[in-house]
C-alpha cells in the first residue's frame, strides 16, 4: 500500500479508513486481536499495534498463550500496560469492532482483505489481495476530474 499512501493519501486526495472484520470462524484470536488494536488506538498506537500483530502472526495465531503475547506487544510499544490490559480484558473495544463488522455486512463484505473506494457515493470495490494497479485504476477513475 506504499504507493497508495504516497500518491493519494499523502497528497490529500484520499482518506484511508480501516474497519475491523474479524473472521472468528476461521481465526480463533481474530476478535481478541481486533480489540487489541482498538485498545492500542485509544492510546494513539492503533497502526503500531496493527503492524505488530500482522508481522508477528506466527507468534500468536492459533497459540494457547496468544493473549499474553498480545499484551506483551503493548509493553513493547510503550503503552500504558494497565490501561491496555483493562481495555482488552474488559472488552471496552467490543462495540467498536462489532459496529465495523456490521458495516461490512451491510455492504455484503464477508472476507478480507476487501477495499471500498467511495467518492460522493460512487463505489469501486477491490476484493482480495490485489496488485497496486487494481487500486490505481479505481482511484484514477474516481479522481479524474480533480
Amino acid at each position: 500500500m506504499t504507493h497508495i499512501t504516497e500518491n493519494y493519501v499523502a497528497t490529500g486526495k484520499v482518506v484511508y479508513v480501516f474497519y475491523q472484520l474479524p473472521l472468528n470462524s476461521i481465526h480463533p484470536q481474530a476478535q481478541m486481536t481486533a480489540e487489541a488494536s482498538e485498545c492500542a488506538g485509544l492510546q494513539g498506537k492503533f497502526w503500531e499495534m496493527h503492524d505488530e500483530l500482522f508481522l508477528n502472526q506466527s507468534a500468536w495465531s492459533g497459540q494457547s498463550g496468544a493473549l499474553d503475547v498480545v499484551k506483551g506487544y503493548a509493553g513493547k510499544l510503550g503503552l500504558d500496560q494497565a490501561a491496555f490490559d483493562a481495555c482488552l480484558d474488559g472488552h471496552e473495544a467490543l462495540a467498536r469492532v462489532q459496529a465495523d463488522s456490521g458495516f461490512a455486512a451491510s455492504l455484503g463484505i464477508g472476507g478480507t482483505p476487501f477495499f471500498v473506494i467511495n467518492k460522493d457515493g460512487a463505489l469501486y470495490a477491490v476484493n482480495g489481495a490485489s496488485p497496486y494497479e487494481s487500486f490505481q485504476q479505481g482511484l484514477d477513475s474516481l479522481l479524474e476530474n480533480e
